[in-house]
């Protein structure tokens, strides 16, 4: 016979309460609000003190039952059935996974966890509703089949190894509370089931049989009118919502206000963006999230998502890893969870800005303390990197004692140990938030080492992955005093009341929400036994269950949803389509959107910095030349500020890095070959063993500093790749009139105007007329008629052709790149250069120039205004072009050049 439990009222319920019932709630949320109104309802009697109540969550109850039934048989009197051990979930999930693992479907699942988290959920959901798993046609299908060996398996494990899962818990105990082993239960009171499985109803008749009184709290009824809202899009609703919220707590800060969502786990981070910024304003002037906040949200992120578990982690990983990617490292070096961070915060920065520049990926812990080091004593403000030092070698050491394999509970030690070598989690107070997560930090490392009853000795990877994946899927949040207003999903409001509701999401597309069998039980069986999510039909019922129950939990009721999502028109639920629509929202601003749009902006045109002393050398050589010429500001940022962007180094070579290497090479080679009369005569072979030569000394150099980027199979590839190059190149080269190398890399002061600089250039040729052709290799693509441009772009060999003594017979990139070597520029004469016209026959590179020296004087004229600009100090905002000049600028947050171009 079906057990009819009965409705009472709050006030019934905290009668009973007081006189010893058990008050169980569907969820955590529900048991702590409960608690708090039990409280206010004995305050409102005028009481100061009180027995606390016994209200309890669904799952910590059993729990209790289950410890209550250990301790209830008297010491020394057998019992006649032994009492099992009972798993944790940690523990569970993990004899999932192994079992899976360990089976013949492995081999074709691409997530083996993600399936044994889906395997779990399906063996629950079988407990609860009492299926029976295998047999019959509908449990031959391949999944269905696959999960009836593992649950097989799983069953036997626990039989073997004495264990009770929580799946199994409630059926468990329904005996030997229909026997009255469990005693000290007068009455049990439910709270916010919108369903009971039969294996609950089983339980709860099992109590009902054994003289307890069980009854269930009524729904709220309230009178208050629900209307429809619809918003522009999903950003406006959540935005909406968040200056409704704010209007209400304005107007009465101890009003109970909530926002439901079906779809709160997915838009998590906009809401919790825009009720900050609505209802937390003064948090994006903190650097630290505030200790107390106007709201509560639900769908909690995992601990690992929190940055001093993150911190942890990250230690965990260097200290047993052969190399660590510099981002890894970087966020290390910033952050305060670490012995020293406040003492040596500044040096620690300039470290982090060095190993960035130093272009390898990854670095070992020796390669830290190397540049920590090196990195000493070269300021006299900054500490030298004493503590870091110390916690680095600290970590190294132990993580040389690190055993192959331990077992959990001897990791966790071994964890902890690390933790405290580097001082984690740091010298600073914590903050309350920061204290909680460390103490849950604590919590998962004890779960942790509970894994050993069924866990094999680990690796340390394997430990390290199976901690990081518990991290990541704990749900974890701060407590916080009680906040007015509270955001959760639609299961979470069960049984809750309020002063206002609003209710998101509440389109066709989603609400009701499409059926999701689960794929490891027959669907057959599902629809059948009205599982949770089988069929359409029982998730409408149950969808229509749930709204009813929420239209009624509040005076106030907003049902809202976004009206479009970029792409198609969207109706409103079918479950709401009765109600009355109101008006479009109200859009929400939020804090600094009032600053922007309510502030009378000042506009001050400030295009001038220090100027330069008459006849004094400004820092960059040629670059500060160029980047006056594209944008004075960048100019004057980049060399005369010093300001520059953080390195973000790459995958093996960058750019730069190839262009050095290029450089290098055909440096090395012509100290060799020395000019075009030896090159003309040396075999092919000849050649390439020279080549090969240049390119193995070049290598090797760079090799030795980037020892981590240059494998063996990598050198071999860069050295191929380089050779190929060069070998292409010089080709070119041996096309050309005779010349001879009369210097590489060269290097000049040169004047212009009233400022001094030092000119380079890679390469300077002496014709047999006597004159002199200045080269610049490029390894990109290079334009002469950038020399050309109203602002010379490319300054570098006009800058230095200004310096030399007599005009130049030439002036000239070398395109050393794949399959497009070439010359490209000006010469004075046919026959100099291979395709490389004379200035008089050249009419495209050099406009309106019928000579060298006409390019000459008319450089110098162009090279004078950029410099009179540096000399002046003219710092203005203004890039020749977004592609050329601030593409690749890393100034933008200091010039603000996008905002500027927004007003």
């Amino acid at each position: 016979m079906t057990l009819k439990i009965p409705e009472i009222s709050w006030q019934q319920c905290f009668d009973r309460l007081s006189d010893g019932a058990v008050l169980v709630t569907v969820n955590r949320r529900l048991a702590r609000s409960s608690a708090a109104r039990y409280a206010e309802y004995r305050l409102e009697r005028g009481e100061t003190a009180w027995q606390t109540p016994d209200i309890l969550p669904y799952g910590a109850w059993l729990v209790r039952l289950f410890h209550d039934l250990l301790y209830s048989v008297p010491l020394g009197e057998p019992d006649s059935r032994v009492q099992p051990v009972l798993m944790d979930e940690l523990q569970e999930k993990l004899v999932w996974e192994s079992i899976i693992a360990e089976s013949e479907a492995a081999s074709r699942m691409i997530d083996v966890y993600a399936t044994a988290r889906m395997a779990q959920e399906a063996w629950r959901l079988c407990r609860e509703w009492k299926v029976q798993v295998g047999g019959g046609m509908a449990w031959s299908a391949p999944d269905p089949a696959a999960f009836s060996g593992w649950a097989e398996s799983f069953e036997w494990f626990c039989r073997r190894s004495g264990f009770l899962d929580r799946a199994r818990l409630a059926e468990y105990l329904s005996a030997p509370a229909a026997d009255g082993h469990i005693s000290g239960v007068p009455e049990l009171i439910l709270a916010g089931f919108d369903e009971l499985a039969p294996v609950q109803m089983d339980l709860f008749s099992a109590f009902h049989a054994a003289g307890t009184r069980v009854c269930r709290l009524a729904w709220p009824v309230r009178a208050g009118a629900a209307v429809t809202l619809v918003a522009e899009d999903d950003a406006a609703e959540i935005r909406a919502a968040a200056g409704w919220a704010r209007r209400h707590v304005e107007a009465d800060p101890g009003a109970r206000i909530a926002v439901v969502s079906p779809r709160l786990a997915a838009d998590r981070e906009a809401v919790c963006r825009e009720f900050e910024d609505a209802l937390c304003p003064n948090a994006i002037l903190s650097s630290h999230p505030p200790d107390r906040q106007m709201f509560n949200i639900t769908a909690a992120p995992g601990l690992s998502a929190y940055p001093v578990v993150a911190a942890a982690e990250r230690i965990l990983d260097i200290a047993g890893r052969q190399g660590t990617e510099v981002f890894e490292w970087s966020r290390l070096l910033r952050s305060p969870f670490l012995a020293g961070a406040e003492t040596e915060f500044g040096a620690r920065a300039a470290l982090d800005a060095q190993i960035r520049a130093h272009g390898d990926l990854f670095f070992p812990v020796t390669g830290i303390i190397r540049m920590a080091r090196s990195l000493a004593g070269k300021s006299a403000t900054d500490p030298d990197l004493r503590i870091l030092s110390a916690v680095l070698e600290k970590l190294r050491t132990l993580a040389r004692g690190m055993p192959a394999r331990q077992a959990p509970d001897q990791w966790t030690e071994t964890f902890s140990g690390l933790l405290d070598a580097a001082g984690w989690p740091g010298q600073r107070n914590l903050s309350s938030r920061e204290y909680q997560t460390v103490s849950a930090w604590q919590q998962g490392l004890e779960a942790f080492a509970r894994l050993v009853p069924v866990s094999d000795p680990l690796s340390r990877s394997e430990a390290r992955r199976t901690l990081s994946r518990m991290l990541s899927e704990t749900p974890f949040q701060p407590e916080q005093p009680d906040v007015p207003v509270q955001i959760m999903g639609m299961l979470e409001a069960a049984g809750e009341e309020f002063d206002a509701l609003w209710i998101m999401g509440m389109h066709h597309e989603i609400w009701p929400p499409p059926a999701r069998p689960n794929p490891f039980l027959p669907v057959s069986i599902q629809r059948e036994q009205g599982l949770p999510h089988s069929s359409p039909a029982r998730e409408l019922a149950y969808s229509r269950q749930i709204t009813n129950r929420l239209l009624c939990c509040a005076d106030e009721i907003i049902c809202s949803y976004g009206g479009s999502d970029g792409e198609s028109t969207r109706l409103a639920s079918p479950l709401i389509d009765h109600l009355e629509q109101a008006r479009g929202p109200e859009n929400g601003v939020g804090y600094w959107r009032q600053m922007q749009e309510s502030a009378e902006i000042e506009s001050l045109a400030d295009i001038a910095g220090a100027g330069v002393p008459p006849g004094g050398d400004v820092p960059g050589g040629t670059g500060i030349i160029k980047s006056q010429a594209l944008c004075p500001f960048q100019a004057y940022g980049r060399y005369r500020l010093g300001a520059r962007g953080l390195e973000i180094p790459e995958q093996g070579l960058n750019a730069r890095d190839r262009g050095i290497l290029v450089h290098r090479v055909l440096e090395l080679l012509w100290n060799q070959i020395c000019d075009h009369q030896r090159l003309s005569a040396m075999s092919d072979r000849e050649l390439n063993d020279g080549i090969a030569e240049a390119v193995e000394c070049a290598i090797r150099k760079l090799a030795g500093m980037r020892p981590d980027t240059f494998t063996d199979r990598f050198t071999r590839v860069e050295t191929d790749r380089l050779h190929n190059l060069v070998a292409e190149w010089m080709a070119q080269e041996r096309a050309r009139a005779p010349f001879a190398v009369k210097e590489s890399e060269s290097r000049m002061h040169v004047r212009i105007g009233d400022i001094g600089l030092y000119a380079f250039a890679d390469r300077i040729d002496a014709l047999d007329t006597g004159q002199e052709v200045i080269i610049d290799y490029k390894t990109g693509t290079p334009s002469p008629g950038d020399w050309f441009a109203e602002r010379i772009a490319e300054p570098q060999l006009p800058v230095y052709s200004l310096g030399l003594d007599r005009e130049p017979g030439g002036v000239l990139f070398a395109r050393v790149r794949k399959g497009e070597a070439a010359y490209l520029g000006i010469a004075a004469a046919d026959g100099l250069f291979p395709r490389v016209k004379g200035i008089m026959d050249d009419g495209r590179v050099a406009k309106d120039c019928e000579s060298i020296q006409e390019v000459m004087a008319q450089w110098e004229q162009k090279l004078f205004i950029l410099a009179e600009e540096i000399r002046t100090g003219h710092a203005a905002v203004s890039p020749v072009s977004e592609n050329k000049a601030c593409r690749y600028c890393d100034l933008a947050p200091l010039c603000r050049v996008w905002e500027v171009s927004r007003t």
